[in-house]
């Protein structure tokens, strides 16, 4: 028989909590396991980018035209004026998506942490 770890036929060695382990054979040496990479989700990255910008888009649009309004001015030119409007009516819903997001993903990193805590012995 050339088959030592019986993989062909497919017997499978569980451990206690019925999850398929490795077959191991006194014929066939014991190779290392293979290195496991840090798993990076690009997606949870993309947020973190997003929640990032929108937290700086809402804080530079607030200082920008609460500079524009406190500065003295006598004259004002329209399109000024409409672009700090613009800013000052938008800022709040950046930040509140930026908190938002922020939260959700903290609350994520929470319940993986937690679900790797728990799955280890």
């Amino acid at each position: 028989m050339k088959d030592h770890v019986h993989e062909r036929i497919g017997f499978r060695e569980i451990d206690q909590d019925g999850n398929a382990v490795q077959a191991v054979s006194p014929h066939v040496p014991e190779t290392d396991p293979p290195r496991t990479r840090l798993a990076v989700n690009p997606f949870i990255i993309a947020l973190w980018v997003l929640d990032a910008g929108l937290l700086w888009l809402g804080f530079w649009a607030v200082s920008t035209a609460a500079a524009g309004m406190m500065g003295p001015q006598p004259y004002q030119s329209a399109q000024s004026a409409q672009f700090t409007y613009m800013m000052l009516s938008n800022a709040p819903y950046a930040l509140l998506a930026g908190i938002l997001i922020t939260a959700g993903l903290l609350f994520w990193h929470a319940y993986q942490w937690q679900k790797k805590r728990s799955a280890r012995p």
